[in-house]
């Protein structure tokens, strides 16, 4: 007698994500460089979130272009026949988000060669997939990711810049750092080179937590504690987003601020405004 055997097919994600986006060009800056975008894509849920760099208005148009272009670009692979095995389908992100990343990068560095006056443009970038109650983070640039969970916050992802490598290599201390008004050259980005070099990160991901991109705006006005206390205040998702806001322009506002916020509850994928 001849036996067939069928490969169990993965269990149904035990959770959704809620999320809302949030930009505000801050109370310095005349204008907003920032892009943000958070949603569904079939059974994934993505959030990017990218920083302009350039000359006149050249950073928001190298923003809005890598943020839509991986969007895009994440969907077309959302619609693929998913991997019946968990980790071959967290490989398959993996490999999406990489792809997407290489994909923006050289839009961005195509549009700046057709239009002399965005010549130079870049941007930082941090983008997430959800999905089978895994988070998969790539980025480039001091763009970050965090995890709050509990009434902790965790980085997860490595700020790409001279700095870190100073900390990294043991030549500076976070304080001598902090003091070396050096925090804004970075080292990797989108649309400076022509292959992109993304770093990628994978989480498992449990009830109660948050996931927050944000950019720098965000990141130098607060320290962690102050992040964290906000997030484990009780309220609506959108009220934690908009106090994030209102506390970075009340400590200065020196740049654009920008969030996505990420809560992960049990039920399917819904995405608010």
């Amino acid at each position: 007698m001849l036996l067939s055997f069928r490969r169990s097919p993965l269990p149904a994600p035990q959770w959704r994500y809620a999320c809302v986006q949030r930009t505000d060009p801050g109370l310095v800056r005349a204008n907003n460089e920032d892009a943000v975008h958070a949603g569904a894509c079939g059974d994934w849920s993505v959030a990017v979130l990218a920083d302009g760099m350039g000359g006149y208005r050249a950073g928001e148009v190298a923003s809005a272009l890598a943020v839509q272009c991986i969007v895009q670009c994440l969907q077309h692979s959302a619609m693929q026949l998913p991997p019946q095995t968990l980790p071959a389908r967290m490989a398959a992100v993996h490999r999406a988000l990489e792809h997407c990343v290489h994909k923006s990068n050289a839009a961005v560095l195509a549009h700046a060669d057709r239009h002399a006056e965005c010549t130079g443009m870049g941007t930082t970038v941090v983008a997430a997939v959800f999905t089978q109650d895994r988070l998969v983070v790539a980025h480039l640039g001091d763009s970050r990711a965090y995890l709050w969970r509990r009434g902790t916050l965790r980085q997860l992802t490595r700020d790409h810049s001279w700095l870190q490598e100073q900390m990294d290599a043991g030549l500076l201390t976070a304080e001598a750092a902090a003091r070396s008004g050096q925090g804004h050259l970075i080292t990797r980005a989108l649309g400076v080179a022509a292959r992109a070099q993304p770093t990628l990160h994978e989480e498992p991901l449990e009830a109660g937590d948050r996931v927050l991109l944000c950019s720098d705006g965000l990141s130098d006005m607060l320290e962690a504690h102050e992040i964290a206390a906000l997030l484990a205040l009780p309220q609506p998702l959108s009220l934690q987003a908009d106090q994030l806001i209102a506390q970075a322009n009340a400590m200065g506002g020196n740049d654009n601020i920008s969030v996505i916020l990420v809560a992960v509850e049990p039920a399917p994928d819904i995405c608010e405004g």
